[in-house]
């Protein structure tokens, strides 16, 4: 039976995303889409960039990346295998970025912006919108994981939450904790949203390319139900960053999201 702490926050996040996406709903309706849409274009990324930025991707993977040890492996191993693979992550942000800043320099200037590029806003403002996405994507998440429901079984969740719910010793979850919390959504915020997205608006429109992007950030995870489940959340990424620019509203809005669902996941093994 799930504890009665875990339907009251499921409640009030629900209450709060549905509140949040009527909000979105009737400022639309309205033609006052929130937020203002900012006077300025996202630079499209040459062609270079995506191209090697997926060879950094799968090198530093296969080169780098350890096999996940069973439960029968003992503590140390699983911790030591998620510590390392949660430092290779952060290298292969590192080589991301890099890659960006190598992009935002050789860009030309009348490629870059259409129009001159307004300040950044405020990192409150940033927070806010990431904290806005979050709730904006809950609901309907909720609602396309429900439908999924019958299909699934233990062996698709995510390998983090499987292993959250076989072992759930302090050392575990702080691992899982820092990769999928504050390293994951960086790395991959910076590969789809930043680099993907925006490369691909040489070719396609800014609607395409985020549904383009939502796709194939929903392929890479291992089941098909999970695939379909988070693409609510990868198209609010899209539209968060495509509307406001800001790399640290989507990783935000990224991190909570994964909290979200690794606080469910412990929650929901405490008795009632």
């Amino acid at each position: 039976m799930l504890s009665q702490s875990y339907f009251i926050l499921t409640a009030l996040l629900l209450l709060g995303s549905l509140a949040t996406c009527g909000f979105l709903g009737r400022k639309l309706i309205r033609g006052e889409p929130w937020p203002a849409h900012r006077q300025f274009q996202l630079a499209a990324w040459p062609d270079w960039l995506l191209p090697a930025a997926i060879t950094c991707w799968v090198v530093i993977s296969l080169a780098g990346m350890k096999a996940m040890p069973g439960p029968a492996a003992g503590i140390d191993a699983i911790r030591n295998a998620l510590t390392h693979n949660t430092l290779v992550h952060a290298t292969l942000f590192v080589v991301l970025a890099g890659l960006v800043e190598l992009a935002r320099w050789r860009v030309p200037k009348q490629d870059a912006l259409s129009s001159p590029k307004p300040p950044p806003d405020p990192v409150s403002r940033q927070l806010l919108y990431g904290l806005v996405g979050f709730l904006a994507c809950l609901a309907p998440t909720l609602v396309v994981f429900t439908l999924t429901e019958p299909f699934r079984t233990d062996a698709e969740l995510h390998p983090l939450l499987k292993l959250i719910g076989q072992d759930q010793t302090r050392g575990v979850l702080l691992a899982v904790t820092v990769s999928a919390v504050m390293v994951a959504p960086w790395v991959e915020e910076m590969a789809f949203r930043v680099i993907m997205q925006r490369a691909f608006l040489r070719h396609f429109s800014p609607s395409k390319s985020i549904l383009l992007t939502a796709v194939l950030f929903c392929a890479i995870h291992p089941s098909w139900q999970d695939a379909v489940g988070l693409f609510p959340l990868a198209v609010v990424l899209g539209v968060t960053y495509h509307r406001t620019g800001s790399f640290l509203a989507v990783v935000l809005t990224h991190m909570l999201f994964n909290a979200h669902n690794i606080l469910s996941m412990l929650m929901e093994s405490v008795p009632a």
